[in-house]
Formats: structure tokens, C-alpha cells, sequence
């Protein structure tokens, strides 16, 4: 079943984990040693489907890969990103719902079932204190423990992850860490660390790729984040990889700023909104704006040369390095 990736968590989780090179590295690192010795993950896939409630979207986003066992049988593995900042305590409950329309699914189109190993993501603040299998539902007495199902679900609890702590290849250090503090106004703190892996990433394109992906969702979800600090952090420990690098920030900021404009276009013209943004730009960078210089940016009408003036207000070193680009009036 599709969804429309509307939820930022959602959308993240699902482009972060649908390269099957980080789904790899996070199973290879956060799966039990004895589980991950009867993968080969080295044949991980993953399936179309999503078992994710519609009314739980907002709480849930899913990935189910298909793995070949070392025996030459196959399995699935079940990734569950918990959106919420707080444990759920129907989790266990969930994730064994998810478990049995996998089964189904298989079941209807006549297949064998297959061992499922769900691991759940959980990114809140606090910590999870909630039961790791279905069995911890239920109490009373033991005679009747036989017939409480256990569905036992792995649990990746970030909170519980100091940095150092966090493994993996450069792509899911920066994912992971990401997700650690996106809910956290501690986020600010950590973002030299987490561009700087940046760095490692081998391919440029793929680094650029990624960087739109956490920037994105660091500008719809990171509600104590404020644009200065990224573009300072960027401007400190990316900027010296060139230029592609900050016109990347740069573009993000821009989209940002026309959205904003936009918005306040209804009322009171593009023009005027892109205008502000501009100025909103300087003022981030340098705190204060000559007043011949605000004059200068207000007189500009043409919607692509305020694009033009946004995008260096970002990149450029000093204000009179702006005010060399602006028309004379």
C-alpha cells in the first residue's frame, strides 16, 4: 500500500533506508551478532510494501527488506522508525499487528512463511522503557505463560547512544546522529560534528545528494534550529570543499526564502516577500543593514535577480562584497 511521505520523520527514515547500503550497515551493526551471523546481507532487498495503519502514520514509518538465510532459506527483517518523542506502550502490540499482515500477505499468495526479525528506531528524548516483546503485555499467573505470545522485536533506542557510541560508514553515522537530535535543542551544538562526516562520504555526488536529504529534513523537523546556525557551521567546515557545497546550502535556504515569500505574497506581492528575505539574510549574517543598502535591495523588482541577491547573501564575505552586486538606483 502507498502512502504520500508527508510526515519529515517518514520521509527521512524511507530515503535514508531505501539505499540498501545503509540498510545493510545498520543491520550489520545494531542486529544481535548471532542474528546478523545467519544473514547474508550481502542479499538484502527491499519489498514494495508498507503494513503501516493509516491513522498511525504520524507514529510509524516502516521499511520490510527481504534477506537469504546462510542455510539457502530467506526471511524477512522489519524496520519500524518510532516517530513519537516518548515511548509507546502499545508497541509490542503494533509491531506483532505488522508481523501477522506480512504473514497474510505471504499466506494469500501461497507462500511459505518466513522468520520476520522486526527491529524498532526509536529517536525521542527519553528513554524507552517499554517491553521488548509481546509477552510483557500480560502478567499473571505462570501456568499461563505458554499461551502468551512472545514476539520479541530488536530495539535501536538512540537515546541511550552517545555519539561515540553511534557506528557505521560515514552516510549512517550522519543519519543516525541526525535522528538522535532532531527532536533535541541540543541539535545546534552537535552540527560541526555531524557535517563534518560529510567529508567522508567518497562520492561528491552522493554527498551532495545527502545533504539536501538532511537539510531538508533538519528545516521541517528540527524545530530548535534557526537557518543562521546552519549556514555558520556550513560556512566554517564546508565551505573549503568548494563551491557546490554552499551554493547546496545556499538553494535550500533559497527554497525556504520563496516559500516564505510566497506565503506573504498573497498579501502583499512576491517582490516584497523575496525582498525581506533578502535583507533577513544580511542581517543574519552581518546584524546590521545600511540603510542605503536596504534601499538598494527594496528598488529591486525582478523576482530572478532577488533569487540572485538571496543566494549571495548567504555565500558572499563581507557587506560591501554585497553591495558591489546590488543595481545602482
Amino acid at each position: 500500500m502507498a502512502q504520500e511521505l508527508t510526515n519529515p520523520h517518514d520521509r527521512f527514515f524511507k530515503e535514508t533506508f531505501s539505499r540498501i547500503e545503509v540498510a545493510r550497515d545498520l543491520l550489520a551493526n545494531y542486529l544481535p551478532l548471532e542474528v546478523v551471523a545467519v544473514l547474508d546481507l550481502d542479499t538484502l532487498e527491499a519489498q514494495p510494501d508498507s503494513f503501516i495503519d493509516a491513522d498511525l502514520q504520524e507514529q510509524f514509518a516502516d521499511l520490510l527488506y527481504k534477506v537469504t538465510l546462510r542455510d539457502g532459506r530467506t526471511a524477512y527483517i522489519y524496520v519500524l522508525l518510532e516517530h513519537k518523542s516518548y515511548p509507546d506502550l502499545n508497541t509490542p502490540f503494533q509491531v506483532l499487528r505488522y508481523e501477522m499482515r506480512i504473514w497474510e500477505n505471504d499466506w494469500r499468495n501461497g507462500e511459505k512463511l518466513r522468520p520476520i526479525i522486526p527491529l524498532v528506531l526509536y529517536h525521542g528524548r527519553e528513554r524507552w522503557r517499554v517491553a521488548t516483546d509481546f509477552g510483557g503485555l500480560f502478567s499473571g499467573d505462570e501456568a499461563l505463560r505458554p499461551y502468551w505470545p512472545q514476539a520479541r522485536y530488536e530495539l535501536l533506542d538512540l537515546s541511550g547512544y552517545s555519539d561515540a557510541e553511534i557506528a557505521g560508514a560515514a552516510h549512517l553515522r550522519i543519519s543516525l546522529l541526525v535522528m538522535r537530535y532532531i527532536l533535541d535543542p541540543a541539535l545546534r551544538e552537535h552540527l560541526a560534528d555531524i557535517f563534518a562526516l560529510f567529508h567522508e562520504l567518497s562520492e561528491s555526488r552522493t554527498a551532495l545528494e545527502y545533504l539536501r536529504t538532511v537539510l531538508y529534513y533538519m528545516g521541517q523537523a528540527a524545530r530548535h534550529l534557526q537557518p543562521e546556525d546552519m549556514v555558520k557551521v556550513v560556512q566554517g567546515m564546508l565551505a573549503d570543499e568548494g563551491s557546490e557545497i554552499m551554493q547546496t546550502v545556499a538553494d535550500h535556504w533559497i527554497e525556504q526564502g520563496i516559500e516564505q515569500g510566497i506565503e506573504q505574497g498573497i498579501e502583499q506581492g512576491i517582490e516584497h516577500g523575496l525582498q525581506e528575505a533578502v535583507l533577513d539574510n544580511l542581517t543574519i549574517r552581518f546584524e546590521v543593514v545600511p540603510p542605503e543598502i536596504e534601499a538598494s535591495v527594496r528598488s529591486v523588482k525582478d523576482a530572478e535577480q532577488l533569487r540572485y541577491l538571496h543566494r549571495q547573501a548567504i555565500l558572499v564575505k563581507d557587506m560591501d562584497t554585497f553591495a558591489a552586486l546590488l543595481p545602482e538606483n
